[in-house]
């Protein structure tokens, strides 16, 4: 699957955080190796051929409701970063990697008709294979004959995908690979969008496809920030009951991350009490430090001064360049001279 820039930024703000997947982020002993963390574990099922160990991990980790009892993160997503780490069209390799890959998951899929999963994997493959030509430049950078790969490769994606379908009724990671598909192939947003609610009413819990909706509605994919924002409101009512203001904080977080900067709340009508809000509902269910690098970092952005010099209190020693925006470093140090005016 094609890691965008706003994927990776996403990863930074919403998902990843490498020690929170698994085990807590303090320091292990040199004789106490730490425990493989869910992604490390798909990973390495994956570099093996094992399919029965992926079956029994998606088995494990691909149920709605699923969830780090540290970050709050959904396990769905990390099964889906550790066969990204294998299959990711970012990966420094030749084409034959990818034919190679598409060669053994379709044998998946062919061998394991009724799996859910065998058919995904051979989806996701087909995807990246698409993504390898692609590549992430602008669209004028990318040659006719590129644009013929790529469009044959999602092509044939996009088949399986639907020839699956009832298959993957209750499966929302269907509905992920089909957004990606989709918005690759230029889809309407209406298209998109049905595709996202589907997912959602399947699994409500699978984050990632909020974020990916998000994105798909950004002016590079043919939206603006007017549907960006009506998104929010629209995820804000329906995940309050359950999730307070969180996912309002997060995807404007996204938003910042992936379009606006540091300019988020001059160029949208994101309120800082109501970002302040969610990310204070995150934290009293997942006071997990990465959790805080972003409270912090958008504290600092919102010029609150006090919930920032809170924050890094509570961060301690526990900053994380990926949340500090693209000069995490530089922002970290003038974040912290803020603080110390209060």
């Amino acid at each position: 699957m094609k890691q965008s820039r706003f994927s990776l930024a996403l990863c930074a703000g919403l998902l990843c955080g490498w020690l929170a997947l698994g085990q807590p982020a303090h320091a292990q002993t040199p004789d106490k190796p730490k425990p493989p963390t869910v992604p490390d574990q798909v990973e390495a099922a994956f570099r093996y051929g094992d399919f029965v160990e992926l079956e029994r991990l998606y088995a494990i980790y691909g149920k709605p409701g699923e969830r780090s009892p540290l970050t709050g993160n959904p396990r769905v997503e990390h099964f889906w970063m550790g066969i990204g780490k294998v299959s990711d069209s970012g990966l420094h390799v030749t084409e034959a990697y990818y034919a190679q890959m598409d060669a053994l998951t379709r044998k998946w899929a062919l061998d394991h008709p009724q799996s859910v999963l065998a058919q995904l994997l051979y989806v996701n493959s087909l995807s990246a294979h698409a993504w390898f030509h692609r590549g992430g430049g602008y669209a004028n950078t990318v040659s006719p004959a590129s644009w013929a790969e790529f469009g044959k490769y999602l092509g044939l994606a996009l088949d399986h995908l639907r020839r699956n379908q009832e298959l993957a009724a209750k499966d929302s990671s269907w509905n992920s690979l089909m957004l990606n598909v989709g918005r690759g192939l230029g889809w309407e947003i209406d298209r998109l969008m049905a595709v996202f609610e589907k997912g959602i009413a399947k699994n409500p819990d699978h984050d990632a496809l909020y974020f990916l909706m998000e994105e798909s509605l950004l002016p590079k994919w043919g939206g603006d920030l007017d549907l960006v924002e009506r998104f929010i409101t629209s995820v804000t009512k329906s995940t309050r009951e359950k999730r307070g203001m969180e996912m309002y904080a997060r995807l404007y977080a996204g938003l910042s991350y992936a379009e606006t900067k540091q300019s988020l709340f001059s160029a949208t009508h994101a309120s800082w009490p109501k970002m302040k809000a969610g990310f204070e509902d995150r934290l009293s269910r997942y006071p997990h430090t990465d959790h805080r690098n972003m409270y912090a970092y958008f504290a600092c952005m919102a010029k609150d001064k006090q919930a920032l010099q809170e924050q890094l209190k509570l961060m301690g020693d526990g900053f994380d360049r990926i949340f500090w925006g693209d000069s995490p470093e530089r922002s970290f140090e003038e974040c912290k001279a803020m603080a110390q005016q209060l």
